[in-house]
Parts: structure tokens; sequence; C-alpha cells
């Protein structure tokens, strides 16, 4: 067995890379299997001992569901299900899925370890300005804004997003982030104010840029959608194939800097760290392309 580098691990830092850098929005209703294809070019440069990559994402939306697939066909798919309150990732390689429910994740943590994350994401403090500047990119016209967020970790971000679409992510996002109303920090000011910050970015992010200060390391990233359509979506498609076997979480904990939403799955690999403060959450759009 080849052990270039475990294709779970790969996977799973990229499915999260992906969603919480380019946030990307569900609309509440579909008609029968109608559903929006995206397609997302990510780059990534800086994190420590690893060489800067470039992958593309293929990203479903229908039947109420998200599911992110990377390019590696042995690698790693994620699937986001907010009715049912989970987050699985198919590893294709191994033919097997972990599963996260969020809320019982949240249950299952002590009460110190949740308010030590609560403290560290009610410091963090958000600004977002819009800079006026109009930018096409691809076949959409799009406004600039800028994002800075400070507290767990220092991030600087350029979106450039759009209302020429009608793709709507917030409940993917916030369950992602544990940022939204039923999230860690709920209807708190602290919550109300970050959410209320990044409902200033009208329509969907096409262009994402992010610079990120974690643990003395930076990390720069970039997100740009290449393809928005409608095609058909079979429910399947949003499914636990047929033959492959669940493994087990480790029990989650709270260190500073990782991901609140990805306990470490047990002896596979460990969960990717400080990804959930790049999510930007777009307030929804207009029309689709």
């Amino acid at each position: 067995m080849t052990h270039r580098s475990h294709p779970f691990t790969q996977g799973l830092r990229l499915t999260l890379a992906v969603l919480l850098t380019s946030a990307l929005n569900l609309p509440a209703v579909m008609a029968g299997d109608e559903g929006t294809y995206i397609e997302t070019l990510n780059r990534t440069a800086g994190l420590t001992g690893e060489a800067p990559t470039e992958e593309l994402s293929k990203t479903y939306l229908a039947h109420d569901r998200m599911k992110v697939v990377g390019s590696d066909p042995q690698g790693t798919d994620m699937i986001l299900d907010p009715a049912n309150g989970t987050m699985t990732f198919l590893n294709h390689g191994a033919k097997e899925y972990y599963q996260i429910n969020v809320k019982d994740m949240m249950a299952g943590m002590s009460q110190p370890g949740m308010e030590q994350m609560r403290a560290m994401m009610e410091e963090t403090r958000i600004s977002v300005t819009e800079t006026g500047q109009t930018k096409k990119i691809g076949d959409w016209t799009c406004h600039e804004y800028k994002v800075t967020k400070t507290g767990m970790m220092g991030i600087d971000q350029e979106i450039c997003a759009t209302e020429d679409v009608a793709v709507d992510v917030n409940r993917f996002t916030e369950m992602m982030s544990l940022s939204g109303p039923d999230g860690l920090l709920g209807d708190s000011p602290a919550a109300a104010a970050q959410r209320a910050e990044m409902a200033k970015i009208k329509g969907y992010p096409i262009l994402t840029k992010t610079r990120m200060q974690m643990m003395g390391t930076t990390m720069e990233s970039e997100s740009e959608v290449k393809v928005i359509r409608q095609e058909a979506m079979p429910l399947s498609l949003f499914e636990i194939p047929e033959g492959y076997q669940q493994k087990e979480m480790a029990a989650p904990t709270a260190p500073a800097g990782m991901n609140e939403a990805a306990p470490e799955p047990a002896k596979e690999v460990g969960a990717p760290a400080g990804m959930s403060e790049t999510t930007p959450e777009p307030a929804p759009a207009n029309k689709d392309k």
C-alpha cells in the first residue's frame, strides 16, 4: 500500500478548505431532482511542510444537501445534511465513511471544552468594507469586499461576489463553523454582530483570496468559481454508497485553532487545523446562471 499522503487526510483537508474559503449556498426548495452544480479551482500555499496545491472541486446542491467532490477518485467526498445535522466523509480508497452529528458532538463535549471554544469564538471581531471596485470574473460582474477577522487567528480576505446567481449556502457554512443560531454562540450579541457584518457581502463569492496567520505560519489560499449551472441530480448522489463501512470518530477536543466542526477521526487522520475562521457567509443572491 502506497502512503504518499493518507488519501482521507488529503481529501478531508481539501473538502473543508473548499467549504471554508468559498461559501456555497443552497436554495431553500428544489424542484424534483433539479440542483446546482459548481466547479471551483482551489489554490493553497504556506502550509508547513507541504508544497503549494491546485485542485478542482465539484459541488452538488440538491435535496437540501451539499456534496463536495475532489479531483482524486480515490480521495474523500463530503456530504452535509443540515436537516439531520450530519457531516459525512466518504473515503473512496478504503470504502469507508466517517459521520459527525454536530449536535451530538456538542452535547458530548465537556463543559470546560465548550466554554473554552465559546470564549474563543466570542473574541472574533469581523470587519467588512465594500471597496467600490467592480470586476468582471468569468461570466459574472462582481463587487469587491475587504474582510478582516481578528481573534483566534488573524485573517485578511478579498472577496469578489456577484448578485447574478441564485446560490444560497448559509445553513451549510453555519453548520461547519457552529456560528449559526444553533451553534456555540447561539443568538448572543457576539454571534449577531458577526453575522450582521458578514451579511454586508451581497451575493455569491466568485473569487475569495485569504491570508491567514496561525501559530506563526502564514497560509494563503484562493478559490475561484469556474462553472455554475443547473442540472438533474438523483438523491442517490447524496447517499452513502453500498458496501462502505462506517469508522468511529475519536472524542472531540477544542484546542485553540482547531476546526470546531471536525473532531479527529480515530487513529486514522488528524483534523485540519484552523479552517473554520475563513468562512464568508454571503447573503442570498438573485438569479441563477
